[in-house]
Protein backbone atom coordinates (compact mmCIF):
# COMPACT_ATOMS: atom_id res chain seq x y z
CA UNK A 1 0.00 0.00 0.00
CA UNK A 2 2.27 2.37 0.82
CA UNK A 3 4.74 1.82 -2.49
CA UNK A 4 1.62 2.12 -4.30
CA UNK A 5 0.47 5.20 -2.33
CA UNK A 6 4.24 6.92 -3.11
CA UNK A 7 3.59 5.90 -6.70
CA UNK A 8 0.41 7.63 -7.50
CA UNK A 9 1.18 10.72 -5.77
CA UNK A 10 2.68 12.73 -8.11
CA UNK A 11 0.84 12.03 -10.67
CA UNK A 12 -1.95 13.21 -8.58
CA UNK A 13 -0.25 16.35 -8.07
CA UNK A 14 0.70 17.09 -11.25
CA UNK A 15 -3.68 16.57 -12.26
CA UNK A 16 -4.19 18.91 -9.11
CA UNK A 17 -1.88 21.85 -10.49
CA UNK A 18 -3.31 21.00 -14.24
CA UNK A 19 -6.92 21.80 -13.16
CA UNK A 20 -5.60 24.49 -10.97
CA UNK A 21 -4.17 26.45 -13.60
CA UNK A 22 -7.23 26.14 -15.98
CA UNK A 23 -9.34 27.56 -13.09
CA UNK A 24 -7.59 30.41 -11.77
CA UNK A 25 -3.76 31.51 -11.85
CA UNK A 26 -4.29 32.14 -8.24
CA UNK A 27 -5.72 28.90 -7.94
CA UNK A 28 -2.87 27.11 -9.94
CA UNK A 29 -0.21 28.47 -7.30
CA UNK A 30 -2.32 27.24 -4.20
CA UNK A 31 -2.30 24.23 -5.15
CA UNK A 32 1.48 24.01 -5.74
CA UNK A 33 2.12 25.58 -2.68
CA UNK A 34 -0.68 23.41 -0.49
CA UNK A 35 -0.10 19.92 -2.83
CA UNK A 36 3.68 20.51 -2.21
CA UNK A 37 2.96 20.44 1.30
CA UNK A 38 0.80 17.60 1.14
CA UNK A 39 2.83 15.61 -1.06
CA UNK A 40 6.09 16.33 0.94
CA UNK A 41 4.32 14.41 4.31
CA UNK A 42 3.12 11.72 2.25
CA UNK A 43 6.30 10.73 1.18
CA UNK A 44 7.63 11.25 4.66
CA UNK A 45 4.97 8.91 6.52
CA UNK A 46 5.29 5.94 3.62
CA UNK A 47 8.88 6.20 3.99
CA UNK A 48 8.95 2.38 5.29
CA UNK A 49 11.42 0.51 6.54
CA UNK A 50 11.78 0.05 10.79
CA UNK A 51 12.74 1.45 13.38
CA UNK A 52 15.89 3.53 12.95
CA UNK A 53 15.79 2.68 9.39
CA UNK A 54 16.12 5.72 6.51
CA UNK A 55 16.16 5.48 2.74
CA UNK A 56 20.28 5.23 3.27
CA UNK A 57 20.88 2.59 5.74
CA UNK A 58 19.13 -0.77 6.62
CA UNK A 59 17.65 -1.56 10.40
CA UNK A 60 19.49 -2.67 12.99
CA UNK A 61 20.39 -6.64 12.77
CA UNK A 62 20.27 -7.38 15.90
CA UNK A 63 20.67 -11.54 16.23
CA UNK A 64 23.40 -12.12 14.76
CA UNK A 65 24.92 -15.07 15.95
Amino acid sequence: MNQNLRRITPAVYAAAILVGFLINTTAGIVVIVVGGILSSMVYTMTRGGGEGATPRRAPRQRNRR
